[in-house]
């Protein structure tokens, strides 16, 4: 249960398959060349005595695995919330909220002792990836054996996802190397999901004049920024009810994740009877710079953002802001202290993160392959200005895809937007829920995109296209596959189909339109439905106290 207030504290700040692919295409050839996966964050940490450090299950929540210590957890739980709680009433009478700010990073450094960073961005108590995985990644230099066209396993490099990316890269470059020297072929396939896409571009934006890279693939990348955590760590917190409701329903539908619907009329309820929002303004006009920044800075600097990674994962458009905002102006005590840990976050920004196009461009001129896939129809996680986006939940389409023109979620392009691109020569390019516009993609041809796929779901189909592109001898393009550029995924079936008009609805949340009559009173309707059992439930429990 301790773990979750790290849940509600990091929400502050940050807040499968095509299971018979064969239905689409099917592999008929064996791998000419190693693919190289690196996956994002996620896999085990430990200390030098082989204690397991508690994990963040995802790059923006980090939400701490469970015990079965619930009884100890329930106390942890009512110690942590007095902690904090008691200082941060004592601030709002008092107006000083020094020992707020102190007992919250007090409390997130405790739960996160064993995963966070130093000071200078490296790791603490010895902390690294598995003895397990480095006998992986030896297998994987030293023994071919390779299992199928389309099999990431054989050639998964596991490295510390916490850690400098430009650092990695080094280890990187001697992994590959070794496939290289034990296989025989002169070059690879590389491939990056999620936060790895930035270790890669960090590898070659280091190594890449090597020309060990026959080609890239990016999946669900955060090569331009993640949204949520970009935009929540320079200040740019916003939420709104719709939103949590359409996120909800999401975990819900995606994850089994089990809501009661009491909870969820309450959110819609007070949304559209505009009580959140007039408390939202009343919070932030009175509360946000006092409260809200000291939150940021504890969150910040008390886990995640001590990690040189995650700073991979902030935009351009929000790199300067969130320096500013996480260590203050130039000269400022924080800025001293962080030193070591700033440094290593300008050489990724100056060399990689600014430079994104400009490396992928280059490369790609000079012959190496590429693939792209971007995932959407997923509500973004809720707490930031960029919510209403069309994404993964936890990335853009327009930064997975490096560029492409998108909707709102609850819109379409318009129709002179459509016929525009139509008169142009590249209405091939627009989606058939004209939601996406691919021809502004940095690699058009190249890009494909998954309706109804969240953004840790990664499909058979996803690996078989982008092993058969970046192994390819030519360059391929989306009219080589036997399937279309936008395609649907069915999260029930396990089965990915071409998008047509007929089937591309797969949101589990429908537009909640104003204009439409009696929305206000049957809102009212469901919450007192919605209330009913709990009132039954509080009934009976006192009859049972009282023995009727």
């Amino acid at each position: 249960m301790k773990k979750l207030i790290a849940l509600f504290l990091t929400a502050l700040l940050l807040c499968s398959c095509f299971a018979d692919a064969g239905a689409v295409f099917t592999p008929t050839r064996t791998a000419p060349m190693p693919v190289v996966l690196l996956a994002g964050d996620g896999n085990d940490i430990y200390d030098e005595n082989g204690t397991k450090a508690p994990k963040f299950t995802d790059v923006i929540t980090g939400l701490f695995k469970e015990t079965d210590a619930e009884e100890e957890d329930n106390e942890n739980l009512k110690e942590s919330v007095a902690n904090v709680l008691t200082p941060f009433v004592l601030g709002v009478i008092s107006g000083n909220y020094d020992e707020y700010y102190a007992k919250l990073e007090q409390e997130i450094t405790e739960l996160a002792d064993l995963i966070r960073m130093d000071e200078n961005g490296d790791p603490r108590y010895g902390t690294d990836i598995s003895a397990a995985d480095y006998e992986s990644n030896r297998r994987g230099m030293t023994t071919p054996n390779r299992k199928t066209a389309y099999d990431y396993t054989e050639y998964h490099f596991w490295y510390d996802w916490r850690r400098d990316p430009m650092a990695v890269a080094d280890e990187l470059d001697a992994y590959i190397e070794g496939v290289c020297a034990m296989t025989g072929f002169e070059q690879v396939g590389l491939s990056g999901r999620c936060l790895g896409s930035n270790f890669v571009l960090a590898y070659l934006a280091k190594y890449g004049s090597k020309g060990r890279i026959a080609g890239l693939a990016l999946d669900a990348g955060m090569m331009d920024g993640e949204d949520p955590v970009s935009e929540a760590i320079s200040g740019k917190f916003k939420t709104d009810g719709d939103s949590v409701n359409r996120f909800i329903a999401d975990m819900e539908a995606l994850n089994g994740l089990s809501i009661d619907p009491l909870i969820k009329e309450i959110v819609d309820f007070l949304e559209h009877a505009q009580i959140l929002t007039a408390v939202s303004a009343a919070v932030k006009m009175d509360l946000y710079d006092k409260v809200v920044e000291g939150v940021t800075s504890a969150l910040a600097l008390s886990t995640m953002f001590t990690m040189p990674a995650y700073w991979s994962c902030v935009s351009n458009d929000d790199y300067d802001d969130a320096m500013l905002y996480v260590f203050g102006p130039e000269g400022s005590e924080k800025r001293q202290q962080y030193a070591g840990l700033i440094a290593k976050i300008e050489d990724y920004h100056n060399n990689v993160g600014s430079r994104v196009h400009e490396l992928l461009t280059d490369y790609t001129a000079n012959g190496m392959k590429i693939g792209v896939v971007a995932k959407y129809g997923v509500q973004m996680i809720p707490i930031c200005k960029s919510r209403e986006l069309v994404a993964d939940n936890l990335v853009s389409v327009k930064n997975a895809s490096m560029g492409a023109t998108t909707s709102m979620i609850y819109n379409t392009l318009s129709d002179d937007y459509i016929a525009q691109r139509e008169a142009e020569g590249k209405g091939k390019y627009i989606s058939p829920d004209k939601q996406v516009d691919a021809s502004t993609c940095l690699f058009p041809d190249n890009t494909w995109f998954v309706k109804g796929a969240e953004h840790a779901n990664w499909t058979d189909a996803e690996n078989e296209i982008l092993c058969t592109v970046i192994t390819a001898d030519t360059q391929l393009t989306v009219d080589d596959f036997p399937y279309t550029q936008f395609m649907v995924y069915d999260n029930d079936t396990c089965v990915m189909s071409p998008m047509t008009a007929e089937n591309e609805a797969v949101e589990n949340w429908t537009a909640d339109d104003p204009t439409t009559g009696n929305q206000h009173l049957r809102k009212v309707f469901r919450f007192l439905q919605s209330l009913f059992p709990i009132l039954r439930r509080v009934i009976n429990l006192i009859k049972s106290k009282l023995g009727k």
